[in-house]
């Protein structure tokens, strides 16, 4: 973990310096020690700032950590930089991380699964205003109940670390990530899917030989050639 914030410290620090970006001289902790706390909550700790202020304070990983409120008033002024960044970082400093971090872990076994995001209660679901359309109307088979919002389609490498992301409605199969996400893993990985991703429509990719998992359970894996 320590190693991981330490890698993510040096690259927002330079991306921060690349961008001529300068801290307030009465500043007691830098921009990028801000979004390394940000972005050691998301990574660690389930997104709760107060235990990375914490963390921060006991491995004294930076010379002065702020309070609570200081650092919120801090993260929300610095927000633009998890936007697209010009030439730096087109998809924002979180992409950048990513891309550094997948470059750097080459992982042999994956998994991609689906999950529904439901966003309010079916009986709510006609008056809803994140989404109003019918396509976020979607079912879980393994429940046998409707849900309304999106799906969210993770591929996750054995050391729980998300490569690559994708929403769409709730409405659309989960072979539908199989579409909209790269799925670029590298060369003899294993990609481990369930069930559900298995279809006539589709078929077995050629070269991709799939076995069952150890215990007989619900999922498969394929190996990447």
């Amino acid at each position: 973990m320590l190693s991981r914030i330490i890698a993510a410290f040096c690259i927002i620090d330079d991306a921060l310096q690349a961008l001529g970006y300068k801290d307030d001289p009465q500043a007691k902790t830098p921009a990028s020690a801000i979004l390394t706390l940000a972005i050691l909550a998301a990574m660690e700790l389930g997104g709760k700032h107060n235990k990375a202020l914490a963390l921060a304070k006991d491995l004294r990983l930076f010379t002065y950590v702020p309070s609570p409120s200081r650092f919120n008033r801090r993260l929300h002024a610095l927000y633009p930089f998890f936007l697209p960044l010009r030439k730096i970082a087109p998809s924002g400093l979180t992409h950048l991380l990513a891309q550094a971090w997948k470059n750097l872990h080459q992982a042999q076994a994956y998994a991609l699964d689906t999950f529904p995001l439901p966003a309010c209660e079916n009986i709510r679901a006609p008056r809803s205003r994140l989404f109003p359309d019918k396509a976020y109307r979607g079912f879980i088979p393994s429940k046998r109940v409707y849900f309304h919002g999106p799906k969210l389609h993770l591929l996750v490498d054995d050391g729980k670390f998300i490569h690559e992301v994708s929403l769409t409605p709730g409405s659309l199969h989960d072979l539908s990530s199989l579409l909209l996400l790269p799925l670029d893993l590298p060369e003899g990985a294993e990609l481990y899917l369930d069930r559900g991703y298995e279809s006539h429509f589709y078929g077995q990719p050629e070269g991709l030989p799939w076995r069952p998992p150890p215990g007989g359970g619900g999922d498969c894996a394929h190996g990447h050639p």
